[in-house]
């Protein structure tokens, strides 16, 4: 016997429900990640052998003070490190954006995963030394593959969509029903008291008048006479 399903939420001002494959693809660039960070640390080696190669290239008048700089492994750890922590900050913005439903990041994600699948193709005929590099190339290149296909689906970009007009619905709460006057509602009912009326009419407070009361007036005469 199969659960029952859950129906969907009626409110309109909830927030859409994220698809398991965008879930899916911005967990896989975890991996996607890590991969590319573990490969490149372990293609130091041949990163100082091509960054020697373009310092020896330099002109003949270079300054020594220059050399010693730019021939220095600090130097080059600090470029490295700068531009690993650069990539790595990038595409781990990128790829929140797109778990919080950005269209534009989504189609972002899937360009850099195809980019790093087509990049993986070059390195498997490509001399790649260490050798174990080729691991974490290929297990990285594998899930970001995997990421693009599952972010160009139907399904996460109607969720980007959605999240488009989610966003753009004002997030205040809803008015409160406007109330009608204090009397002679549509109702017909009096809902407060009635305002003084001259002349012998009512007054708030429901106190009816006396017909045989005589008016100030009236007393004023009566006395007169007497």
């Amino acid at each position: 016997m199969t659960a029952p399903l859950e129906p969907a939420s009626t409110d309109p001002g909830a927030r859409p429900r994220r698809p398991d494959a965008v879930s899916i693809a911005t967990e896989l660039w975890v991996v996607v990640i890590l991969g590319q960070l573990i490969a490149f640390i372990g293609q130091y080696p041949s990163l100082r052998e091509t960054w020697d190669q373009q310092v020896g290239a330099l002109p003949a008048d270079t300054p020594q003070e220059e050399l010693d700089l730019l021939t220095s492994s600090v130097t080059l750890i600090v470029v490295l490190g700068l531009l690993a922590l650069a990539l790595t900050v990038a595409s781990g913005a990128a790829v929140l954006l797109t778990r919080n439903g950005y269209n534009w990041a989504r189609l972002v994600v899937a360009a850099m995963g195809v980019f790093i699948a087509v990049n993986l193709m070059f390195s498997l005929f490509g001399d790649v030394q260490p050798t174990w590099v080729m691991v974490p190339l290929v297990i990285s290149g594998v899930a970001a593959l995997g990421g693009s296909v599952l972010l160009l689906r139907r399904e996460s970009e109607q969720y980007c969509r959605d999240m488009t007009a989610h966003r753009r619905r004002p997030s205040g709460p809803p008015n409160p029903p406007q109330q009608g006057p204090p009397w002679g509602g549509g109702n017909g009912q009096q809902h407060g008291p009635a305002p003084w009326t001259y002349g012998g009419g009512q007054h708030s407070g429901g106190h009816q008048t006396h017909p045989d009361r005589p008016r100030s007036n009236e007393g004023n005469e009566s006395r007169g006479e007497s």
